[in-house]
């Protein structure tokens, strides 16, 4: 399935820390779509316990962690595989109440499930608390 969107900044951040840290090479040639479906699959039995709110949090230390200053956001297409782009799906809806918002664009998405690997490959998963 062939998605459409614009990655911010923070995003590709996230996308190529994703590639340093689990291929060993920010510059590996694999596409953007499959490192999503990979950061998916390894978060994916974890999604309702994620404390999604932290994880946008943390966006400015992931950020700021960064060592390529010269990272911009891109237009691109995402190739992903359709049960991929249902779980993005569901997560959208779900984050619909989860930020109490009418509106969540699927990059917000795409960039929370990104950051909440990096996390997690850190053992540093925002969990929310049972109640």
């Amino acid at each position: 399935m062939r998605i459409q969107m614009k990655l911010s900044k923070a995003t590709v951040i996230a996308f190529n820390e994703f590639k340093r840290k689990i291929y060993g090479d920010p510059n590996i040639e694999i596409t953007n779509g499959y490192v999503l479906g990979a950061a998916y699959n390894l978060i994916k039995e974890e999604l309702e316990n994620i404390d999604w709110e932290e994880v946008k949090n943390r966006e400015s230390e992931i950020v700021r962690e960064s060592q390529d200053k010269s990272v911009e956001g891109v237009h691109t297409t995402l190739n992903i595989d359709s049960a991929i782009s249902e779980g993005i799906n569901k997560l959208q809806n779900a984050f619909l109440n989860e930020f109490k918002t009418t509106r969540i664009h699927r990059s917000f998405v795409v960039k929370l499930v990104m950051f909440a690997t990096l996390l997690h490959h850190n053992n540093e998963l925002p969990k929310k608390e049972i109640k």
